[in-house]
């Protein structure tokens, strides 16, 4: 059973090797090999084998499965980061009693807490929120720092969401926080889209809180938004313009109405 730990751990190392140069590929598939020999350890969940080396194993496990997380974390992977992350919380739950926690447990939660915003399953993240102690809550950067996200998305702060990437607690969590403030910004989009039926270049940029002009014509490019000189125009002039009703067939259809249930009743 040593020598099993023993090469587990150098995969592992391997791994963080291969993810420290951005070899995506090359994680892929050592975290497939690492995965196959973790089912050589009897200690591990789901079999929990009271083996000499169990906690060890389980210390392992546990690391593997972390280090797998933060590397489809690296690579914007969601999906896979979702499926390494559901076999990583049996760890947290089922073997906190066995072996001491994690370093890392809290980041991971706090990343898996700010995907399930990302992705807008709301309901989701309220119930793995409630798996976090209170306490644990307000005194972690890691939670507290996604909990501050989601009261301003649901209050529509979003000048505070687009900054939000400026204050992240680690810089494993930048992928996420940008994707959530380029969602923010399509929101931003659609309701000036709606809102207005043109806006200067300077206004929307401002508004849309693009950083650079090109970036705002690149996005008003994808949008089929036309640019004409210094202004951005959302609807034609067809489209803004009011629908005359006709005023009589109205007053004869609501008279019309009237009689009717006047009638029936």
């Amino acid at each position: 059973m040593a020598n099993v730990l023993q090469r587990g751990k150098r995969l592992l190392e391997k791994l963080k090797a291969e993810a420290s140069k951005g070899k995506a590929s090359l994680c892929e598939e050592t975290l497939v090999e690492i995965k196959l020999h973790l089912t050589n350890l009897r200690g591990l969940p789901p079999r929990f084998e009271k083996t000499a080396t169990a906690q060890e194993e389980i210390l392992l496990g546990r690391e593997c499965l972390e280090q797998a997380v933060l590397c489809s974390v690296q690579f914007r992977d969601e999906a896979a980061f979702e499926r390494n992350f559901l076999q990583l919380n049996t760890y947290y739950t089922d073997t906190k009693d066995l072996v001491p926690p994690s370093e890392q447990e809290l980041v991971v939660r706090g990343l898996n807490l700010l995907r399930l915003l990302v992705q807008n399953r709301i309901a989701e993240f309220h119930t793995e929120l409630e798996t976090i102690p209170p306490h644990v809550q307000n005194s972690s950067p890691y939670i507290k720092y996604v909990i501050q996200l989601e009261q301003s998305h649901m209050e529509g702060a979003y000048n505070k969401i687009l900054n939000s990437s400026k204050d992240c607690p680690s810089q494993l969590y930048v992928p996420f926080a940008e994707k959530l403030i380029e969602t923010v910004r399509d929101e931003i989009c659609a309701c000036s889209e709606e809102a207005y039926n043109s806006l200067t270049i300077a206004e929307a940029q401002k508004i849309m809180r693009f950083d650079t002009k090109q970036a705002l014509l690149d996005y008003a490019k994808e949008s089929d938004w036309e640019v004409e000189g210094d202004r951005i125009l959302f609807k034609n002039e067809a489209a803004s313009e009011s629908v005359e009703l006709d005023s009589m067939a109205l007053i004869k259809n609501t008279l019309y109405y009237a009689k009717e249930i006047e009638r029936i009743v």
